[in-house]
């Protein structure tokens, strides 16, 4: 009886040893790699035809290493555009699947009617503080007060 666990056991460890699932434990740079790139396809938005009925010409995107943003700007594009999306419409794939949709900063009516108190607080403690969707996540961590106020003057900048 104490022979069947022991096999089983075995079996487990040599089942998982040889098994490609256990890459996703692994802390090397090339898993590094494939979540930056599943973080860039995150962001990429969808392409629209042009007028006469093609697709437009690629974009080339800015590979010399070089931010050039602030630490604002940064923190924009790490924690928020994947559902705001980088121009704050929230027009993005990620946006796209989440039910409700993320807020689109650029809504002028959205914009006039909320302070920055409210922005900061939901930035800071998540939508669910608020009574929004608790699937914006609470990034207060993230922020110092001075951060969280530039991020604040950011997601006004949207407004159109």
């Amino acid at each position: 009886m104490r022979v069947f666990p022991v096999l089983m056991g075995c079996w487990g460890v040599v089942v998982l040893s040889g098994c490609d699932c256990m890459d996703q434990y692994e802390r090397s740079p090339r898993q590094w790699k494939l979540l930056t790139e599943e973080r860039e396809l995150a962001h990429r938005a969808l392409p629209k035809l042009t007028e006469d009925g093609k697709l437009p010409a690629p974009v080339v995107a800015n590979t010399d290493g070089a931010g050039g943003g602030s630490p604002v700007d940064e923190k924009f594009q790490t924690l928020c555009a994947s559902c705001h999306g980088k121009g704050g419409d929230a027009n993005t794939p990620m946006a796209q699947a989440l039910k409700p949709p993320p807020r689109n900063f650029t809504d002028g009516a959205w914009q006039a009617k909320v302070d920055d108190a409210h922005i900061a607080k939901v930035i800071k403690d998540g939508g669910a503080s608020v009574g929004l969707s608790p699937t914006m996540a609470p990034w207060g961590a993230m922020f110092k007060d001075d951060e969280l106020q530039a991020m604040v003057k950011k997601i006004r900048s949207f407004k159109k």
